[in-house]
């Protein structure tokens, strides 16, 4: 009971700090000193774990990432590509129904925050033909926003937990495209049954200019894709090369690059990226992850219990997308396993906190794009709620499948 006391303090304080509006990475540093004190690792041993995870490969490698990522949103956005991208995909789409999907489906391709916010005038503008309320101008915007979330492997949620579970990020994103394809799936069943289908505008009839305009505004995401799955390199390495390559090919002014390399480098980023690194040694090291395992066996209603709850209310309190991979998964640890994890159990979980984080009321893209569209939360709701329902319904069917009932 003590052990379980602790652990739910943990969290407590997590979730509290957070509702408070306090930094994330500040208050994981700060729950890294509680797990610290709760299970009595001295100060020596603390200010050497922390020192070391902070000066890790794994850690300096992540905050590269992360970093290399937040720059090529920037870079494409503020050289206007998903405008031009958007416009050719004007002239491609035989349904103009799938102009409410397709832009914000492909700014989801690049992770941001609030991203959904560069897709809202585009629907905005489409969404004028059939004089679509609010609410579902605002879930198309969102909703084909956040498909990508689950199976990227340029979101940060993703590049975490493969640092915390330490498996190939390619692993992850094999196993949870059935979520993207699902999410989509649902996403365009609700569209096609609730907006009619319009004739196409006339277009300038140049299709194939189009399609080469659609793959050149975004060249940089698909070089880095390309690198990583067919050249095999290391993603660090290929983001790297599409930064270096947006350098050499760009236009801009000197002081234009300038500056998006420096908003690029986020102090804050880094801070959290490098305080998830140092929580997740730190309930290694305290010996909290172990007990963790006695309280909850890796085995039993228990554990999928724990799978389910931990990730889901931390996203659904939260809002914030990593939050619920930097919170949740290092307590999952002994459950989920690492290096060698047991992947339907990592699937389920982060389906369940992605869940929690696309029905938070605190999310920023829900929020903003609401907001925009000056929608009542309650009204989204409504439709968001049965998309969601069949995402989470869809992992409970795969665990109960080929776990519990295997």
């Amino acid at each position: 009971m003590a052990i379980l006391l602790k652990i739910a303090a943990i969290i407590l304080v997590l979730l509290f700090l957070i509702r408070k509006k306090w930094d994330l990475g500040l208050v994981l540093f700060l729950d890294s000193v509680l797990t610290a004190v709760l299970f009595k690792l001295n100060i020596r041993d603390f200010a050497r774990n922390v020192g070391g995870a902070l000066i890790s490969g794994e850690t300096l490698s992540l905050i590269g990432i992360v970093v290399l990522v937040l720059y090529l949103g920037h870079f494409l956005q503020a050289g206007g590509n998903f405008r031009r991208m958007v416009d050719a995909l004007k002239n491609l789409v035989h349904d103009p129904r799938l102009i409410l999907a397709i832009p914000s489906a492909f700014i989801g391709l690049l992770p941001m925050m609030a991203g959904a916010m560069m897709g809202a005038p585009i629907v905005e503008e489409a969404a004028g033909r059939w004089k679509l309320t609010a609410a579902w101008k605002t879930f198309f915007n969102y909703w084909f926003r956040h498909i990508w979330e689950y199976s990227w492997p340029l979101y940060i949620n993703l590049i975490l937990a493969a640092a915390i579970i330490q498996v190939p990020i390619k692993r992850i994103c094999f196993y949870q495209f059935p979520f993207t394809i699902l999410a989509a799936s649902a996403g365009l069943v609700i569209l096609f049954k609730n907006v009619p289908y319009l004739p196409p505008e006339e277009n300038s009839g140049r299709r194939f200019r189009d399609v080469g305009k659609v793959f050149w505004s975004i060249w940089p995401i698909f070089l880095t894709i390309l690198l990583i799955f067919v050249l095999k390199l290391n993603m660090l390495v290929a983001l790297g090369i599409s930064s270096v390559l947006t350098q050499i090919f760009s236009r801009m002014s000197f002081k234009e690059r300038w500056g998006i390399i420096l908003q690029s480098v986020s102090l804050k980023i880094i801070l959290l990226t490098a305080a998830v690194m140092v929580f997740k040694r730190i309930l290694e090291v305290s010996g909290a992850l172990d007990s963790i395992v006695r309280v909850f066996p890796p085995h039993g209603i228990t554990a999928y219990i724990l799978l389910f709850a931990a990730p889901f209310f931390v996203g659904l309190l939260t809002g914030v997308n990593q939050a619920f991979v930097a919170i949740a998964f290092p307590i999952l640890l002994p459950i989920i396993g690492k290096g060698q994890p047991d992947m339907i159990l990592l699937m389920f979980a982060y389906v369940s906190g992605f869940c929690g984080i696309l029905l938070s009321p605190a999310h920023l893209c829900l929020a903003l794009t609401a907001d925009y569209f000056k929608a009542e939360l309650k009204d989204v709701y409504r439709i968001l709620i049965w998309p969601v329902s069949v995402v989470f319904s869809a992992a409970v069917l795969v665990i109960v499948i080929f776990r519990v009932l295997s």
